[in-house]
Parts: C-alpha cells; sequence; structure tokens
C-alpha cells in the first residue's frame, strides 16, 4: 500500500525551483516544515532526484564512485561498482522490471530505482541538460 503524499503536484514543482535556484536540501526542507508540511532533507534529495531537479551547474560538486562498503545511518552499504551499473542499464534497457532487476543484482527495489535516477542525472549534467 502506498502511503499518502505530503506535498501537492505545486508544492513538488516549488521545490524543483528552489532546488535548481540552489537552496539546500535543509533549507528547503525548513521552508516547507513552515508552511506546515513537515518533510526530511532525505526526502527533499529524494524527491529532487525523482523530478530531476537539479542544483545550478555552478554547485555541483565532482561525483566520485566509492569502491569499499561504508557505513550509513547503522547500516552496512555496498557500493555500486561499474559492472554492476552496466548489467543495470542493460537490464533495465530491455525492459526488465525493477523487482526483477534487484533480485538478480541481490539490491534493494529501493536502490536499484536510486541508483537509475543517479545515472540519468550524472549522464544529465555530462550533457548539460536537464532532466
Amino acid at each position: 500500500m502506498r502511503s499518502q503524499r505530503i506535498l501537492t503536484n505545486e508544492q513538488l514543482d516549488e521545490m524543483a525551483t528552489l532546488r535548481e535556484r540552489g537552496w539546500s536540501a535543509p533549507r528547503i526542507a525548513a521552508h516547507f516544515a513552515g508552511e506546515g508540511a513537515p518533510i526530511s532533507k532525505s526526502t527533499v534529495y529524494g524527491q529532487c532526484k525523482r523530478i530531476g531537479a537539479d542544483v545550478p551547474a555552478r554547485l555541483q560538486h565532482k561525483t566520485f564512485q566509492r569502491r569499499d562498503p561504508y557505513w550509513r545511518a547503522g547500516q552496512a552499504v555496498r557500493p555500486w561498482s561499474a559492472e554492476e551499473d552496466g548489467m543495470l542499464l542493460d537490464l533495465e534497457q530491455r525492459g526488465t522490471r525493477i523487482n526483477a532487476i534487484a533480485r538478480q543484482l541481490g539490491r534493494a527495489n529501493s536502490s536499484v530505482r536510486g541508483r537509475l535516477l543517479t545515472l540519468a542525472r550524472r549522464e544529465a549534467r555530462s550533457e548539460g541538460t536537464r532532466l
């Protein structure tokens, strides 16, 4: 069952505009909390990634690929390898469903979705376009 949305489509559009103006995720979260729609900065990051809202080029950091596992919020995180990225993109291009890709790669559905969005954002940045 899907949870009820906190933000309206209009608020998501506003979020995209603020992010593209260079607002940080914590600042955007505080903005919406002040309007009675409390959301976390991680939700802002995820929603901006999902809708293709990116910070201006002047604020973009160089991307890097972690190689070794690390801990985030008490959970072990296994970084994506170049080989896994290739497999992911190949399976997605073939029309394989997210849950089947996740099973094949030994990843969570949310991890697969997030990685696809990250790779799309990186490609858009390299082409100088918006998603």
